[in-house]
């Protein structure tokens, strides 16, 4: 029996759209099972299982030889001598005492003082059950044990060189070994009812766990965080698929009220203040841009809202709830086209005021700036972002960016790593996540061109990009691990100022010299 999935497998049954829809899933569920909270952020986490190996007595179903079965047929006929049986089989005493020693082990006859044989009433069972014996024996299953809830679980496990490949988030739980008095016979019944080498055989006991309990990961579950305005302390609700785990929630909500940091830090919610405006921009330009920072957020909220209000629509049976609900929702969207159509006009105004020199860069808007900045580049792009991953960092990226130093000759510069020389999982779990999607670049890079790819590690929460003299970009969102995609489970929003000013690039361009003087 083989739980462990190993990179490929993981990627493969977990895809992006397979974790954003689980992931969405468990947001709406939670919303509707604790409707005094308010949602915060929904997200993938792996959970310390243990895979043992036991040493498990059983009863096994077996069949005896065809000499054996046509030998207890002539003894239920009282044909007792081996000699006898032999001659009327045809069979030389080698095979005749062959099949009696395999009866004997088995307690299906027993030899009488005179020589001759005879059937117990276990053989006599065994013939009714036309030659079908138990015989007990030990095997030994690989089982999921899961340390938070004291079980026995059903659950694939995965090897830790996977979950950091792959830059998953592992709760933070200090798991205890199992001891043998805490495996219970039951649950490893269920657990292995569907291995082969155990369809035919009765559990009988857990002898022993063999060898040393390795630790694995689940990464079947979401985790849902929610804040309540009567209470210090988040709530947190575990789901896996369409199930509630409510032992796993209570388990989790245990290390929150004990202080346990289960938010990964690359999620933790941004600061809500608007983005650092131009060096260079006047008054007009600043109050048309916070207006339009203003607006663009208070049409997320409604965005959210109306989302919400649909979900529980979907949940409800009350026919007077809903039709309430469907009239919100009207109400919403109404509300929604008039800041939609304010927002166009301060666009307007502020594309008119800067000629296109200046503008507010939206949550999914900065996945095609990154690019863009990528692609233009003749002589250099700078690349500052708290943190690095798949998400963001991936084969795309890496492609265009050693496309840009290979063929065009372009400098690239990288900072990063807010807080990955700290100790702790945390910080070695972010430190592992960037070298790793960083792999593949440098082995993009020609051998020749090695100096044109500049990475250090800087303890910076800046988040800025600059293209040559072209433009350059700054403010919330972390370039090089969040994608920017607006989805119903993050529920993320962040915001940053585009400049193609002279002035705003030379003062991005001063703000990155200290990240590279230092080597990380």
């Amino acid at each position: 029996m083989n739980r462990q999935r190993d990179g490929a497998r993981e990627m493969e049954t977990n895809g992006a759209s397979s974790v954003e829809e689980r992931v969405r899933m468990a947001l709406s569920r939670a919303k509707a099972r604790f409707p005094g909270h308010k949602a915060d952020i929904a997200f993938p986490v792996c959970l310390p299982v243990y895979d043992l190996r036991l040493q498990v007595a059983v009863m096994a179903k077996d069949d005896l030889s065809v000499t054996s079965r046509v030998i207890m047929r002539l003894l239920n006929l009282g044909v007792r001598g081996p000699a006898e049986i032999g001659r009327l089989l045809g069979l030389t005493s080698g095979y005749v005492s062959a099949a009696a020693a395999e009866m004997l082990s088995a307690s299906l006859i027993i030899q009488m003082p005179d020589l001759g044989i005879e059937m117990t009433a276990k053989g006599e069972k065994a013939l009714l059950d036309g030659g079908r014996i138990q015989r007990p024996e030990n095997r030994h299953p690989h089982v999921p044990y899961d340390p938070l809830i004291g079980r026995v679980v059903d659950v694939d496990m995965l090897d830790r060189n996977v979950v950091l490949k792959n830059g998953l988030f592992i709760v933070p739980a200090k798991p205890r070994k199992p001891r043998l008095n805490q495996v219970r016979l039951d649950e490893v019944r269920r657990v292995v009812r569907g291995d082969r080498q155990f369809q035919n055989v009765d559990l009988l006991e857990i002898v022993a766990i063999k060898d040393r309990p390795n630790l694995r990961y689940r990464d079947d579950v979401v985790l849902v965080k929610l804040d309540s305005p009567n209470a210090s302390v988040p709530t947190f609700a575990a789901y896996r698929d369409h199930e509630y785990l409510a032992e796993e929630s209570e388990r989790i909500q245990r290390l929150a009220d004990r202080g346990v940091d289960l938010t990964p830090e690359d999620l933790k919610a941004s600061e809500a203040s608007p983005p650092i405006y131009s060096m260079s921009a006047t008054r007009e330009e600043a109050l048309l841009l916070t207006d339009i920072n203003r607006l663009d957020r208070e049409i997320g909220d409604l965005d959210q809202e109306s989302q919400d209000v649909r979900e529980t629509q979907g949940t409800t049976r009350n026919a007077d709830e809903r039709a309430a609900l469907a009239a919100r929702v009207k109400e919403l969207e109404v509300a929604k086209l008039e800041l939609e159509n304010r927002l166009s006009e301060k666009e307007s105004e502020l594309q008119e005021a800067t000629s296109g020199e200046f503008r507010l860069i939206r949550t999914e808007e900065h996945r095609h700036y990154l690019l863009k900045a990528i692609e233009e580049a003749d002589s250099e792009i700078t690349l500052v972002s708290a943190w690095i991953g798949p998400d963001a960092f991936d084969d795309e990226v890496c492609r265009l960016l050693a496309d840009a130093i290979n063929r065009r000759g372009v400098k690239v510069r990288i900072a990063w790593g807010m807080g990955v020389r700290r100790r702790g999982y945390e910080a070695k779990r972010n430190k592992e996540k960037g070298e790793n999607a960083l792999k593949p670049l440098n082995r993009m890079v020609l051998g020749n061109l090695k100096s044109n790819l500049e990475i250090n590690i800087a303890e910076t929460h800046e988040k800025f990009i600059i293209c040559d003299d072209k433009f350059c970009a700054w403010g919330s969102l972390n370039w090089l691990s969040f994608r920017g995609t607006r989805d119903s489970g993050y529920r993320r929003r962040e915001t940053s100022s585009y400049s193609s000013r002279p002035e705003d690039v030379a003062k991005w361009r001063e703000n990155a010299e200290p990240l590279f003087l230092q080597r990380g």
